[in-house]
């Protein structure tokens, strides 16, 4: 079974200021070259739909080389919507995506690129995790 792991880092002094240390070095950091805190530093809400989306777009990737299609470009714009559960307490309770892919060499059908987005969706092992409802709308 493989196992992800990453280290996070606050404290009080930090001013909002957060850090991750991914397994492999990389450090995503919410401070610019002067140690100021970047407004723009991604929330824990924007990395959540995120991750959603990457796993969504390399398991496309992956269905599409299987089929014998090279991606040549994807794009998308993922959008969450948080909501009440039946508990009252706040979750991602929706998510769209609308990607859009394009492809070099030989070009796939609209059906043929709808079941990759259909197979990514049900192979997405991240989406499969989480009670978020997703949807994928693909831009054809």
């Amino acid at each position: 079974m493989s196992k992800y792991s990453l280290d996070i880092e606050w404290d009080a002094q930090s001013n909002d200021h957060y850090v991750w240390r991914l397994q492999n070095g990389s450090v995503l950091d919410a401070r610019d070259e002067h140690g100021e805190t970047v407004k723009e530093f991604m929330d824990p809400e924007e990395a959540f739909i995120g991750s959603i989306a990457c796993c969504h777009l390399l398991s496309f990737v992956a269905e599409a080389a299987r089929a014998g299609y090279a991606v040549d470009s994807y794009r998308d714009h993922p959008v969450g919507a948080l909501d009440k559960n039946r508990q009252g307490r706040l979750y991602v309770a929706r998510m769209l995506m609308q990607p859009r892919a394009t492809f070099s060499g030989s070009q796939p059908s609209d059906d043929e690129v709808a079941t990759f987005h259909k197979k990514a969706r049900e192979k997405c092992f991240i989406s499969n995790s989480v009670l978020t409802d997703v949807a994928v709308e693909p831009q054809l």
